[in-house]
């Protein structure tokens, strides 16, 4: 303007944005190789960013070089990290233009494996989560049966002390149709197996090969970066006896209202011939034992990864699968017994054994996660 009041022409527009302040409250928690973080939300952001990184954050005013996650709201979680590594995490808030706020103060937590007992679960990287996995202690017990247990067989000794020192998270429960189809459907050379017509979901998955089994286990590792693996044949009743010398985990008897078992028609658990009793039960229908693990008697026979030898002379002891000495003619090994079975079929010591390639309505499975140290 002029002081004649003349105006010049207009200049060229210039915009501004308020610059986002930045966010507070950032609060971690940490879990079985990730790590949950929240944080108040601030006014007028369309999104926000979570840096992490094994070293300090703080002190950088650049983070196009560290690793991101981008969401919505007030809340991200992590995935994927290595247990006891500490991570350092800040927050940003971002506008729709793509402008960043100043970060937040830095948090810091590591990862965990969860204590002895512990419930986890593993993020799938194609969205969802893995089974769900129980922290097994560590310890020695006597594997096999003695020769006065009452429905004893030939093939479950000699008795010998075994010692799983390794530490080993278990399926909680058999795996599920839910569990396997994801898997199947993942795989155009895959079919979902046949459920008999008696449902899917939450029952546990039959119809499926000791391969099929380590398939899953493969395909579970890749989508987590977890070893997963079919347990040993050792790991497998230690687990189900869980500190028991018992015939079954509870104790020397068995009753109907504590596994699925003896339900043929006129079996012990189905007198009266219901034919929609003739089945698989949804996984964690009975108690568990003293472990947190479900089904270990009884629902369905579970693989193992042993290849099977009718005793266990020369057997290792320290809880590995046996793969040597099984002859020309492999043969795999399942335990546990299936609903049909009688209570015989059902003791922590008892062996069935079959073609690896085999499958029928009364196998599934359930996994092990070797965890670190």
């Amino acid at each position: 303007a002029t002081s004649a009041g003349h105006q010049s022409a207009a200049s060229t527009e210039a915009s501004a944005t308020p610059r986002l302040p930045a966010p507070v409250g950032l609060a971690v928690a940490p879990g079985h190789t990730e790590v949950a973080a929240s944080w108040l939300p601030v006014r007028n952001a369309t999104g926000y960013k979570l840096y992490y990184s094994t070293t300090p954050l703080a002190s950088r005013t650049d983070f196009t070089s560290v690793s991101s996650v981008t969401v919505p709201g007030t809340s991200a979680t992590v995935t994927g990290l290595t247990n006891g590594t500490i991570y350092h995490f800040v927050v940003v808030a971002t506008t729709s233009a793509g402008g960043e706020s100043a970060a937040s103060t830095e948090a810091r937590a590591a990862p965990r494996i969860p204590d002895v007992g512990g419930v986890f679960r593993d993020s799938l990287r194609g969205g969802g989560q893995g089974p769900q996995m129980v922290v097994l202690p560590t310890g020695s017990f006597s594997m096999g049966s003695p020769s006065g247990e009452a429905g004893r067989y030939s093939n479950e000794g000699p008795v010998r002390m075994v010692t799983i020192s390794k530490r080993l998270a278990m399926g909680r429960y058999e795996v599920t149709f839910a569990e396997y189809d994801r898997f199947a459907d993942a795989h155009s050379s895959r079919t979902r197996p046949d459920d008999e017509g008696w449902g899917r979901g939450s029952r546990p998955v039959i119809n499926v090969s000791r391969e099929d089994a380590q398939a899953y286990a493969a395909w579970l590792s890749a989508q987590t970066g977890k070893r997963y693996r079919l347990p040993s044949e050792a790991e497998w009743e230690y687990a189900a006896r869980a500190g028991m010398s018992t015939r079954y985990s509870w104790g020397d008897s068995i009753a109907c209202s504590q596994a699925s078992y003896g339900l043929r028609s006129g079996g012990p658990c189905n007198t009266g011939g219901d034919i929609n009793l003739v089945r698989t039960a949804v996984v964690g229908g009975f108690a568990a034992n003293a472990f947190g693990l479900y089904d270990m008697h009884g629902n369905v026979r579970e693989w193992v990864e042993d290849c099977y030898v009718n005793t266990y002379t020369g057997a290792p002891t320290d809880g590995s699968a046996r793969d040597t000495g099984c002859g020309s003619r492999i043969r795999a090994v399942l335990r546990g017994g299936a609903w049909r079975n009688n209570s015989r079929s059902l003791r922590s010591a008892n062996r069935y054994t079959s073609g690896p390639s085999a499958s029928n309505r009364f196998g599934g499975f359930r996994l092990v996660q070797d965890l670190s140290p």
